[in-house]
């Protein structure tokens, strides 16, 4: 029978057995346009400010952005459609004579279509479909009726023409050619050009590079012949206005080649009749859009371009500078764009001056710029839709400090590296936080505290160079770029761990083009690299990198995927400072290898390798046979993936042990490791990929203690996350407490720390209830009960006693709530000492935690005494304030301990030097808490701790307090258990799991948290496999803040009630730093011992009363007392006395309050007894 049980302090998490994984895409950035074609602005919602419309190809999307506050900050994008195939252009009108804005959106081959804006408020219906295709629209009154009608051209049909709005209502009529011998028609534009007072027409067609314009010869839309303007090779876009100032329409062009990038025709006589191009000073070239407003208030026509010329694509602007059409040089708007196709002009922010917009393609971008002073100085570029420029690379860290998963990107379309904040803990994500947009193509992103400053730093690889950036204030405000290498050959990939044992985070990369594996050593530590150190030049189109412990020597070996040469191949790091041996193939026959990864596959306590390759569509992995680094042949896990990219290896199941996810160019998903030795289940789906995933990483991004999945792909250009979900049933309730005996209602409080069960006689579910007595339970299909199992005294009910739930299919729920209700008033406390961080070492400090809990039914108020010995220990400090001190003692007073309420006090003390403390000396110590006089359980009021001083410590390790033998009298008292650990690594540890397998003589429904240094949680599954996890917990290493490096876990757990005298109960642990091997403590024994050997007195014989006393104890003995001494808790010898009786009385009202022994001789035996004086 397996059992699954959860326990849970500070932070609770859920444990789900038998259960089926799913996951729930979350986005963090998606490009609300894939492929923008063109934009146009519109009173779109009849507010009084400019909203935006967009197209894009790839997507189909028609969309519009409401411009929220009339300053230019948009809302998210309102899709209108997404069915209408390769969107090309569109415009927008009132064609319906309503008053309102409507939108035209024509596709490359199929139609042009109509949305009517049906309530003036931005919601469109579809209209009509015009059955022939557009590349572009222009709205103007062709037929001079009072209506919007449409041009159109079609650069496939080389026609420029028009529709004729038929009613005014948006009812549009059949085709009417202008022109069919415009071959590659691509821009039109309507206007007086022959100052008659009607519209006529301009077009460009790009492949017979002609500037043409039509007659509009009856103002009724019957249109002459073709008049040439000029020949401009590769014309792109046309626009009409008066630039000169003389009152005539003159045009303006733009191109993508030739001599006549960017021209302007002046109209001599205002009756169509062009002079020679004028040219403008562009200093770039291939201009793909134009617009012409007034951008100085000057009161003439300046011009905005969208200009591309390879990487040196922009936005700029060019001054009228006499009104004449004299124009300036250049004026950058821009530089942040890749590809542009468009440009255009509009006050976005209602401040009366003409803002700038702008839309690029491979960055997937619409922006505006805001002109500042109203004279062409523009700010900072603002995005009106997300975008998602390629992001090749995503990774996860805590940039911020805030204990949570931020995400990193890699972009390198537009040569971008940014981060995006987990606002809430809970995967809502902050738009894109640009780090740097001068990343060179970066291909690889990832984050490492670099200058050990306790914070996370980001590291990004790409065609030239490998950079990081310092996080200068921990909350992710970084620096300028810092260099590691202006030659990365093409870096592929980079990773960050201290490859030389030095304690600094040192930098691995790989390179295709000069086929490299290396390192650059951090010399440092404070982030100064030297040159490459070569570890392969044999990795031919080296792609992938990756390091671990492959031959447990304790450094870090490296491990590679080289995809020219099919090649998955290891490098042993020799002396643990970074000299590497030669490589050690493990297979030539990865086709086209892309992604290694390392991982404990098969559960046996070494590192293994996973690995991807694309042209064979395989995942595979290969044992690490002994741990020494001699691996098996390659074990296949699927030769189904379909291209695969990047591979990772994690506990996606939460059953503990390793599972295999990766992400190819049709699908993102998962194997599940079935046994545990890496032996994989089916595939199983996270999400399908249109086309090209590229990278995925395993990260809680959620923090609710489970592997979610981070991705990024090219085609759907999105960075999403998949919420890790598991379908089940749930019983959920919530635990009250009966104070007023009148059964529970709202008036009563809760109770944390109760113990609930569910169970269908084969498997059950447990967890302890949450501080507001809230807990939950995830059964699968079938009838489960319901009770509470632990955690309560005999002193207390509970009502009801059970409670029977039917599942009969999964996602069901039910709710069971529980009233315990206490018998009467009992006052009960308990008080432990831990050892928290270490043990006692002369001439250094050590700490100890009192841990003190309320498991009475009656709020109580009191004192702690915690009694040392001072000739060896000084007082440094204690987290609470000190009632009174002596040199040996130090009282703390409490008050208000609610019901079922723990607190803790932290104490520091120093030990003295030798030769006043020496190593083996005994230190004792004891603590009290008053009162003690009714207490139900008067011996758990007191605690003692024997620790022997020591010349040096393991710092992951594991304790019993209470020894290494127990009377068999005690076992059936609690034994207290202490676990610790120290990051001793050489960066923070985001993630620690201790394991530790209960001995099967210990009763695990017994087990009770004392303590946890960190907010985390606990499973145990079968009865005694033991998990303590804390997650996201970013324990600093204890080069850059010991003090703050260790963690502990105190817990206690009674024996069963059928262990014998002989026996011994073992424990060890073992410690996870994030993925690193575990770390493996002591093992600890307890025996259980008979309580006297043939020379002692029985203690079953000898009695003290009262216990605890205040002025008189009794002894009393079935043997003669020949003698007795007084001892206090330090072992000082107080009183001796010689009796001759079976009985005596002694007085004890001079002592101090605390914990004392008595030794009592008869004959040659004799036994030792304690008392509590209060």
């Amino acid at each position: 029978m397996k059992h699954i049980y959860v326990l849970a302090i500070l932070v609770f998490g859920l444990q789900f057995g038998f259960a089926q994984v799913t996951f729930d895409e979350r986005l963090v950035l998606q490009a609300a346009a894939n492929s923008p074609e063109y934009l146009n602005t519109a009173d779109i919602d009849g507010d009084g400010d400019l909203d935006v419309f967009s197209v894009s190809s790839a997507d189909q999307k028609l969309a519009w952005y409401e411009n929220i506050d009339g300053n230019g900050n948009f809302g998210d994008q309102q899709i209108i459609s997404n069915t209408l195939g390769y969107l090309a252009s569109l415009c927008s009108a009132d064609f319906d004579g309503d008053g309102d804005i409507d939108v035209l959106a024509g596709n490359y081959n199929n139609s042009v279509s109509f949305f009517k804006n049906s309530n003036g408020f931005g919601n469109f219906v579809l209209q009509q479909e015009i059955l022939n295709g557009s590349d572009f629209l222009h709205p103007a009154d062709l037929d001079g009726d009072g209506d919007m009608d449409v041009l159109s051209t079609t650069i496939s049909d080389d026609i420029v023409v028009w529709y004729e709005n038929t009613d005014g209502l948006g009812t549009f009529g059949p085709q009417i050619v202008i022109t069919n011998e415009a071959d590659g028609a691509n821009a039109v534009f309507a206007a007086d050009i022959d100052n008659d007072g009607d519209m006529d027409v301009l077009s460009a067609s790009r492949y017979d590079d002609k500037v043409s314009w039509y007659e509009n010869l009856d103002g009724q839309g019957v249109f002459g012949e073709e008049q040439l303007i000029a020949i401009v090779q590769s014309v792109k876009t046309i626009y009409a206005t008066d630039i000169d100032g003389d009152g005539n329409v003159d045009v303006v062009t733009g191109a993508d080649s030739g001599s006549t990038y960017l021209v302007w025709y002046k109209n001599v006589d205002g009756l169509g009749n062009f002079n020679e191009a004028q040219q403008v000073p562009i200093s770039l070239g291939s201009v793909a859009h134009l617009t012409c407003s007034d951008f100085d208030n000057d009161g003439d026509q300046d011009v905005v371009i969208a200009s591309t010329n390879g990487a040196n694509s922009e936005i700029a602007w060019y001054e009228n500078e006499d009104g004449l059409g004299t124009f300036g040089e250049q004026n950058h708007v821009s530089l942040d764009v890749n590809y542009p196709k468009y440009a255009g002009a509009a006050d976005l922010d209602g401040d009366g001056f003409t803002d700038v917009l702008s839309l690029s393609q491979f960055d997937h971008k619409m922006a505006w710029y805001r002109n500042n002073d109203g004279l062409g100085s523009f700010g900072e570029q603002q995005i009106i839709a997300p975008s998602s420029a390629f992001v090749k690379s995503v990774f996860a860290s805590d940039i911020d400090g805030d204990n949570d998963m931020d995400v990193i990107s890699a972009s390198r379309n537009d040569n971008t590296v940014a981060w995006y904040q987990n606002i809430d803990g809970e995967g809502n994500y902050s738009e894109r936080i640009i780090i740097s947009m001068n990343a060179g193509s970066p291909e690889a992103v990832y984050s490492a505290d670099i200058d050990n400053d306790g914070d996370y730093d980001v590291i990004s690889a790409g065609f030239s160079k490998i950079v990081w950036y310092e996080n200068e204030d921990g909350n992710g405000s970084f620096g300028e770029q810092q260099i590691i290498t202006s030659n990365a050959q093409a870096a592929t990939s980079v990773f960050a761990i201290d490859i030389d044992g030095d304690g600094d985070i040192d930098v691995l990369s790989s390179s295709r083009q000069n086929n490299r594996i290396g390192w650059y050593e951090n010399l440092n530590g404070n982030g100064s690299f030297g040159s490459q150190q070569i570890i392969s030049s044999n990795a031919n189109n080296a792609i992938n990198v990756y390091a671990a412990d492959f031959d447990g020597d304790g450094d870090i070996d490296v491990v590679s995927a080289s995809r020219g040469d099919d090649k998955i191949a290891w490098y042993e790091n020799t002396n643990g400072n970074g000299n590497f041996g030669a490589e050690q193939i493990l297979t030539t026959n990865a086709d086209f290898a892309t992604s290694v990864y390392a991982n404990d596959v098969d559960s046996d306590g070494d590192i293994d390798i996973v690995f991807a390759s694309s042209n064979d569509d395989k995942i595979g992995w290969f044992e690490n046979l002994d741990g020494n680094g001699n691996f098996s042949t390659e074990h296949i896990i699927s030769l189904d993936a379909d291209g695969p990219r990047t591979v990772r290896a994690n506990d996606m199941d939460k059953d503990g042990d390793i599972d295999i996810l990766y992400i190819s160019q049709s699908k993102l998903a998962w194997f599940e490791n079935i046994d545990g030795m890496g032996n994989f289940g089916e595939e199983q789906l996270v999400a399908p990929i249109t086309n090209d995933g590229w990278s995925v990483l395993a990260v809680d991004i959620d923090n609710d203690y489970d592997m979610d999945v981070l991705a990024s792909t090219e085609d759907d250009l999105k960075i999403a996350w998949y919420e890790n979900l598991v379908v089940s049933n749930e019983i959920n309730g919530e635990i009250k407490i009966d104070f007023n005996l009148n059964g529970c209602d709202a008036s009563d409080g809760s109770m944390g720390n109760i113990l609930i069960t569910t169970t269908d006689g084969t498997n059950s579910y447990s967890a302890f209830s949450q501080p507001n007595g809230v807990y939950r339970l995830f059964p699968q299909i079938g009838t489960y009960t319901t009770s509470v199992i632990g955690g309560l005294p005999n002193y207390f009910g509970v009502s009801p006693n059970s409670v029977i739930s039917e599942f009969i299919s999964l996602n069901e729920s039910d709710t069971v709530d529980f009233c315990v209700e206490p018998a009467g008033e009992f006052n009960n406390l308990n008080i432990m000492i831990y050892p928290s961080i270490n043990s006692p070492r002369p001439g250094f400090d050590t700490t100890y935690q009192l841990v003190y809990k309320n498991i009475g039914t009656t709020q109580l108020s009191g004192d702690i005494t915690f009694s040392f010995d001072g000739d060896k220990l000084n007082f440094l400090s204690a987290s609470e304030p000190v009632a009174s001190q002596t040199t040996n003692t130090i009282t703390f007073n409490y008050s208000d301990l609610s019901l079922f309420e723990s607190r803790t006090i932290d104490l520091e003390f120093n030990v003295f030097a030798p030769p006043t403390t020496n190593i083996d000396d005994i230190l004792v110590s004891t603590v009290l808490i008053n009162p003690i006089t009714g207490d139900e359980t008067e011996e758990d009021n007191s605690f003692t701790l024997e620790q022997t001083v020591i010349g040096s410590y393991d710092p992951n390790d594991i304790m019993v307090l209470e020894g290494d033998e127990i009377f068999i009298e005690d076992a059936d008292k609690y034994l207290h258990y202490l676990i610790r650990f120290q990051n001793t690594g050489t960066a923070s540890a985001i993630n620690v799991r201790v394991e530790h397998v209960l001995d099967d003589k210990l009763d695990w429904t017994t087990m009770q948290l004392e303590n946890l240094s960190h907010t985390g949680r606990v499973e145990i599954e079968n009865e005694a496999d033991v998990n303590f996890i804390f997650n996201n917990i970013n324990l600093p290493d204890s080069t850059s803040d010991e003090p703050n490096s260790h963690g502990f876990i105190a817990f206690k757990i009674k024996p069963k009630s059928n262990v014998q005298v002989g026996d011994i109960i073992s424990g060890v642990a073992d410690i996870y730093f994030d993925f690193n091997p575990p770390i493996i403590t002591n093992t600890v024994n307890t025996e259980i011992v008979e309580p006297l050997s043939i020379d002692e007195v029985s203690t079953e014989t000898v009695k003290l009363y009262p216990n605890p006393a205040k002025n008189t104890i009794q002894i009393t003995s079935n043997q003669v007392i020949d003698n007795i001494l007084i001892i206090d808790s330090n072992g000082r010898e107080l009183k001796a006395m010689v009796i001759s009786d079976t009985e005596y009385s002694f007085d004890v009202s001079d002592y101090s309050n605390g914990i004392y022994f008595i030794e009592i001789q008869s004959g040659h035996s004799k036994a030792i007894k304690k008392f509590v004086k209060n």
